[in-house]
């Protein structure tokens, strides 16, 4: 209850990600919202694209977007230091706020040339990061400082991250397809024809609403997607029952929707590997308006590798949370929970609140019951 209460509290918030989407000018304010909502004293969203080297996202919230650019080049070996080095980095799940200070000692943090020469002066001694993207496509993740004044960063912070991040990570990642433009609602309709990806709109009981010139060639040839009876599916059964599911939510209150939607893969003949996202548009006016009876917008685009296994089908099967998932990954290579808890810089009993919740959501018993459930998930989803 406290967290569906949650979920409720932040809904406006998380309509106003999703215009992002639309308006990318508008990160700043939302990053606004989220510093004045939780109390931190500055926020940082970057994602950039690694196939033409431009910002997908660029904005800030309580700095100067120049001066952080310039930090970020000045200070960049010590930044990557403060939050355990390149390799750790990699690590940490994405979607699943990291606190500085757990992180990493705080003989590490003290000894960092930009911590006392740039954050110190400011008074901002801890910070969290969330990794919202990190493939050969895009990289990106969002930051946000603590201010001394505000005390320590506390579980009421963290579990307002946890429930935006899926949100901000659908936005941006659909932003990328948009090639960061403006989209009008008057002219949505010819935006979306002009993409290369396909994208079909469909109403909350996924019948299809529209389709634009690359979705429709690929209805026609059944591949990768098809009309079942007018509604949107894909040959994999259970792809298309986590599909339909997601749109359903997406219809019924996109602030639920959680991590569902985003990035689902879908098998294709010829072997690429095939992703969908899906975007809510029923919510907010700035959205509803696109397109009559369509509630959500789903993109069908290039994964920018292959099928995570078992990832992708434990976030489709079990709606495991991305600290979850990696905490099951980590367990089926056989790390302990105190390997665990180092390489993750959170608490040994942290880890063993996301093992329970990966126990109660897998209905395995036992560690080894997980490792054979990961190597039954032979083929995604």
């Amino acid at each position: 209850m406290q967290q569906q209460a949650s979920v409720e509290k932040f809904s406006d918030l998380i309509g106003d990600i999703y215009d992002c989407v639309i308006t990318p000018g508008r990160w700043t304010a939302v990053l606004d919202e989220i510093c004045a909502e939780f109390g931190f004293a500055t926020g940082a969203l970057s994602v950039a694209s690694l196939t033409n080297m431009k910002a997908v996202v660029n904005a800030v919230s309580g700095s100067d977007l120049t001066l952080m650019a310039r930090n970020a080049i000045a200070y960049g070996p010590d930044i990557i230091e403060l939050w355990g080095g390149a390799a750790r980095i990699q690590q940490y799940p994405l979607g699943e706020p990291i606190v500085q200070s757990q992180a990493v000692g705080q003989d590490v943090i003290s000894s960092n040339r930009y911590y006392r020469e740039w954050a110190l002066p400011k008074g901002l001694f801890d910070a969290v990061a969330v990794g919202l993207v990190r493939d050969k496509a895009m990289v990106g993740n969002a930051i946000f400082s603590q201010h001394e004044s505000a005390g320590p960063i506390d579980d009421g912070q963290i579990g307002g991250l946890r429930l935006l991040a899926p949100h901000i990570r659908r936005a941006v990642t659909i932003s990328n397809l948009f090639d960061m433009k403006a989209v009008e609602a008057a002219t949505f309709a010819a935006t979306v024809e002009a993409l290369a990806v396909g994208v079909v709109l469909a109403d909350g009981d996924s019948n299809i609403v529209h389709s634009n010139a690359a979705a429709t060639a690929m209805l026609d040839a059944g591949d990768p997607i098809l009309a079942q009876d007018g509604r949107i599916a894909v040959q994999s059964t259970a792809t298309t029952t986590a599909l339909q599911s997601a749109v359903a939510q997406a219809a019924q209150d996109e602030a639920t929707l959680g991590q569902k939607g985003i990035g689902i893969p879908i098998p294709r003949t010829s072997g690429d590997p095939l992703v969908i996202h899906v975007l809510p548009l029923r919510r907010s006016p700035m959205r509803s308006g696109l397109i009559q009876r369509a509630t959500a917008a789903l993109f069908v685009a290039s994964a920018s590798g292959p099928p995570r296994l078992p990832h992708d089908a434990l976030v489709q099967l079990y709606d495991l949370t991305p600290a979850e998932i990696r905490i099951f990954e980590l367990i089926c290579e056989g790390q302990t929970r105190d390997a665990i808890s180092a390489m993750l810089g959170v608490s040994i009993s942290t880890v063993k609140s996301h093992l329970i919740h990966v126990f109660e959501k897998t209905g395995c018993r036992r560690q080894v019951d997980l490792v054979r459930l990961a190597k039954s998930l032979t083929f995604p989803v």
